[in-house]
């Protein structure tokens, strides 16, 4: 069956050093050559650098994949300045630009702020499309202008939203382009997340397949599956509390594990996420949730592992399908790449 992926990069340190530019250039080279449909960086200051100067190093060598923001959130970036951005990309790469937008999680509680609301997401997004269309808007009540709209290269990027509830869901079908859902890889989870999205579709008068669904896992290849399987624990740690923080009715929780997971949640460290050895997925492991997390969320293993668990996805419906290159140094990213081209690649063309 044929799957459409698209791949997460880092930059393989919180900077791009001088010294590490030719090896990321490679890494976008074997990533963009093996027919990916989009590459993108996350925009969280917390954790990495600038999301801006990565997409751009990206956009230098990528030919062939969309290049954007996976994903941005309408607390951080003015909408003026997101505009302004997605035309620049869009025209480095002649019509290749995307943006993924969610609430915030590392980016805004660190910071002191709280996720935006639906509706504000909804104006965020209006408001930058307006902009490159039309050249003004308003948002949040005040008016939006910029000069440069008639030179973009087209009038409307596409923007998908990045979604993990039934109402969010309900909204990425009603308005984006697309939806990225962080709900999960599980058979159960993947039919509910379609139907919820094609309702959402209907509800506004689309046609669901305008709006493709994306599934994202916390993924992390390795010839030595346990190694894999440890390394991804603090990944998964991560999507389990932001994709229960606002609540557990309609996600497909099973009895035994609501309890444990709002506990979980209650008591997540903010500064420790995303962070290997920290204190989440100690308390994952403490609370018993761990099995759990890595089956709905996770996409790790040897490259059989992957083949056999991409399968799953694909025959409940997850064709399309966000993944991650392996943490660590670029060169260790182009080596799983390179084994991702070459041993799981041809059995999803």
């Amino acid at each position: 069956m044929k799957v459409n992926f698209g791949v997460l990069v880092s930059s393989g340190s919180t900077f791009p050093y001088q010294k590490d530019l030719a090896a990321f250039a490679e890494l976008i080279r074997i990533i963009d050559g093996c027919g990916v449909a989009m590459i993108g960086t996350a925009d969280t200051s917390f954790i990495y650098g600038d999301a801006y100067v990565r997409t751009t190093l990206i956009a230098q060598h990528a030919r062939n994949a969309l290049v954007g923001i996976h994903p941005s959130n309408a607390i951080t970036r003015e909408p003026q300045i997101m505009a302004a951005f997605l035309a620049s990309i869009d025209a480095m790469t002649e019509g290749r630009a995307f943006l993924d937008i969610a609430s915030g999680d590392s980016a805004v509680y660190n910071i002191g702020l709280k996720p935006a609301t639906r509706a504000r997401i909804a104006d965020y997004v209006t408001c930058v499309r307006e902009l490159i269309a039309k050249g003004e808007s308003t948002y949040q009540g005040r008016p939006q202008r910029v000069r440069w709209h008639r030179q973009a290269v087209k009038p409307q990027i596409p923007i998908t939203f990045c979604a993990e509830g039934p109402r969010t869901l309900d909204l990425g079908g009603r308005m984006f382009d697309g939806v990225i859902a962080g709900t999960g890889v599980l058979p159960e989870v993947i039919r509910d997340t379609i139907a919820r999205v094609a309702a959402g579709a209907k509800s506004e008068g689309r046609d669901p397949a305008s709006v493709p669904v994306w599934f994202t896992t916390r993924s992390s290849l390795n010839e030595d599956r346990d190694a894999a399987i440890t390394g991804i624990h603090a990944s998964v740690s991560s999507i389990l509390n932001h994709s229960m923080r606002f609540g557990l009715d309609n996600k497909n929780v099973p009895g035994q594990f609501r309890d444990k997971i709002q506990e979980y949640v209650d008591g997540y460290e903010l500064y420790d996420h995303v962070l290997q050895g920290g204190r989440n997925p100690k308390r994952m492991e403490d609370l018993g949730l761990t099995d759990y997390a890595m089956d709905r969320y996770a996409l790790a293993g040897n490259a059989k592992d992957w083949i056999e668990r991409i399968s799953a996805i694909a025959d409940a419906g997850g064709t399309n399908i966000w993944f991650s290159t392996e943490p660590g140094t670029i060169e260790k990213q182009i080596h799983y790449m390179k084994m991702f081209e070459r041993e799981i690649l041809p059995k999803f063309v």
